[in-house]
């Protein structure tokens, strides 16, 4: 694992064997896109982020995003309309079918018609594998040097390397 998040302009530069900065911006473009390709491909999320996920019924409820960091709130709207802080002591979370966390509630306070629970919570990784960290930049590489290469219209497989490594990634993710 890394120190830093995401590969940086200069790591992909280096990478790249790219001196000139009068592509920076469209590096940075391209390595977003990759990042939300990587995240839609192996369900993980790559960069921490606050997440608020909806709920109908006080059920178990698998927290969506991977990984998981933690839960900082629990909210609904009571009998009377009032938006209400659900206590810790009235939830637990449930991390026994890894990688997937679940949040159990042990009390089932009464909603305001039409309203929904919001769970509010952290996910993501603050560090991200190498073998991730050098999918992200080929890909960076690849769309930058040969962009129709990759483009759906050619009907070529992404580099078989990063697909490999990417695979192996979704595999550990919760959509297995």
């Amino acid at each position: 694992y890394r120190s830093t998040p995401m590969p940086t302009l200069q790591q992909i530069k280096l990478a790249l064997k790219i001196s000139h900065t009068t592509d920076d911006a469209e590096l940075l473009r391209l390595r977003e896109a990759v990042i939300s390709l990587v995240e839609n491909y192996t369900g993980l999320t790559l960069q921490t982020k606050s997440v608020t996920q909806y709920s109908n019924f006080w059920m178990r409820t698998r927290l969506n995003d991977f990984p998981f960091v933690s839960i900082t709130s629990v909210q609904y709207y009571n009998s009377l309309n009032v938006l209400t802080t659900l206590p810790t002591a009235d939830w637990f979370l449930d991390k026994s079918d890894p990688p997937a966390t679940f949040i159990n509630f042990l009390d089932y306070p009464s909603l305001y018609e039409g309203t929904q629970i919001v769970v509010n919570y952290v996910a993501g990784s603050s560090v991200i594998p190498l073998d991730l960290d050098q999918a992200i930049i080929a890909f960076v590489g690849g769309l930058y040097n040969n962009p129709e290469h990759l483009s759906p219209i050619s009907l070529q497989e992404v580099p078989l390397s990063a697909k490999f490594i990417l695979d192996n990634h979704k595999n550990k993710s919760v959509l297995s």
